[in-house]
């Protein structure tokens, strides 16, 4: 942190909050957000973002399904989520497919 407090010493807050207009402006803030933030912190709030938000946005903009052959008929989705992965094994059983590992 101590590297961007001096990058960005003597800039007043107006300064450090104005719009980033151009390409090669924002090319420069990439660094600073890597520093921050770090890339894979970045791609699992990305990821996290979208299976919590997102997918429920995409079922939304589709929850309702009609019949072609019965008009009065529809299915209506209220709910989504991502559970956890799991193999079938043969019918009905079933094993949780969760990351193990070992430290040796």
């Amino acid at each position: 942190m101590d590297a961007l407090q001096e990058e960005f010493r003597g800039m007043t807050p107006q300064q450090l909050a104005a719009p980033v207009n151009t390409v090669e402006e924002k090319w420069k803030l990439l660094p600073a957000f890597l520093k921050v933030k770090g890339l894979v912190k970045q791609h699992i709030d990305s990821f996290n973002y979208f299976i919590n938000v997102e997918i429920k946005k995409i079922m939304k903009a589709n929850e309702k399904i009609t019949s072609d052959a019965d008009p009065m008929w529809y299915l209506k989705y209220l709910n989504i989520y991502v559970g956890m992965p799991d193999v079938e094994e043969s019918f009905n059983v079933t094993h949780d497919q969760c990351l193990h590992m070992s430290v040796g």
